[in-house]
């Protein structure tokens, strides 16, 4: 797994939670901001892009990773933008 196919997956699966739950997120820049302050999605979107997001690591790369384990969990802000939720896997996964 690369960091850049991981990203571009994480990016893909945030744009098209927001596409379905009919929410403005900025696609332009490099950080998209999820679940914070400056976020947009609520708990129920989070739950629907993490599950998402691990689904598509094992149907594309045979990894599985827990996005809510108890090491994900005692993170700050784990899922506050697309770069978090990258640093989270890149750490589940080494």
């Amino acid at each position: 797994m690369k960091k850049t196919e991981i990203l571009e997956l994480i990016n893909n699966t945030i744009i098209k939670i927001s596409n379905e739950f009919e929410i403005e997120i900025n696609k332009e820049k490099e950080k998209m901001f999820v679940y914070s302050e400056k976020g947009t999605f609520d708990s129920m979107m989070l739950v629907v892009l993490l599950s998402e997001i691990e689904e598509e690591l094992y149907s594309q790369f045979k990894s599985e990773v827990s996005l809510t384990s108890d090491k994900a969990m005692s993170k700050n802000s784990p899922f506050e933008s697309n770069l978090s939720i990258l640093d989270l896997i890149l750490e589940s996964s080494s």
